[in-house]
């Protein structure tokens, strides 16, 4: 079932793939991703707390350096075998683009809490500026317009130009989406929740979603998790 309300496209996820995810990878894509991107998330958090536990550390200092880096290799790892998947390396970054369908692959760590929706959190640091560039360039058109705000100057190594970054991806095709994956996950509980869908970045502190959609968790594929509606 599909809701619409304000403009942002919820559904329900049952045994299949959503009429947005089969429309925006294709079917057979649309199949494995909804099954694969979890799992490589679940896989990224469990290396994450082996190194939290290898440091013998009480904080996070090494659960989020690991997690950061390896939410991408594990990503492409899961995806790498799929015929319509390619990789992107932006100049100079320490991590690779997963580019699958024409749609770039975006992680976003957005919450360390299970009951944060989504949809209702502003972007702040940890939407790296690769991401928001990407987004400026490729992302959806935002249904209403603000003056452009100066990019802030973040820590993550994935800062690059963007006429140098577009003409990096458009190599590899012409007029590619953006996808964002956006998870929840802390060093104690692991993998709480994940969520793909289309999203406007309006400034630098705000996304208009224009579609939402909460995937089942590894080993967990009967539960009923709900799409978001504005």
């Amino acid at each position: 079932m599909t809701d619409r309300t304000q403009g942002v496209s919820a559904v329900g996820v049952a045994d299949g793939p959503s009429r947005w995810a089969i429309d925006t990878f294709g079917f057979a894509n649309a199949v494995t991703l909804r099954k694969r991107i979890p799992a490589a998330l679940q896989r990224t958090v469990e290396r994450a707390m082996d190194a939290r536990e290898a440091s013998e550390l009480t904080s996070d200092h090494a659960f989020g350096p690991v997690r950061w880096k390896v939410q991408y290799e594990e990503r492409y790892a899961q995806l790498r075998e799929l015929s319509d998947v390619t990789e992107l390396h932006p100049p100079g970054a320490q991590i690779r683009i997963t580019l699958c369908a024409g749609q770039l692959l975006l992680p976003w760590h957005y919450s360390e809490k299970s009951d944060v929706e989504v949809r209702r959190v502003r972007p702040d640091r940890r939407l790296s500026r690769l991401a928001r560039d990407l987004l400026a360039l490729y992302g959806p058109t935002p249904r209403y317009e603000q003056p452009a705000l100066p990019l802030p100057q973040l820590d993550p190594p994935e800062v690059r130009d963007r006429a140098e970054l577009r003409e990096l991806v458009e190599r590899l095709t012409a007029a590619p989406g953006v996808v964002l994956i956006a998870y929840a996950c802390n060093s104690d509980a692991g993998l709480l929740r994940v969520s793909w869908g289309e999203a406007a970045l309006i400034g630098q502190d705000r996304l208009e979603w224009e579609h939402v959609e909460e995937l089942p968790l590894p080993g967990d594929p009967s539960k009923d998790r709900r799409g978001f509606a504005a």
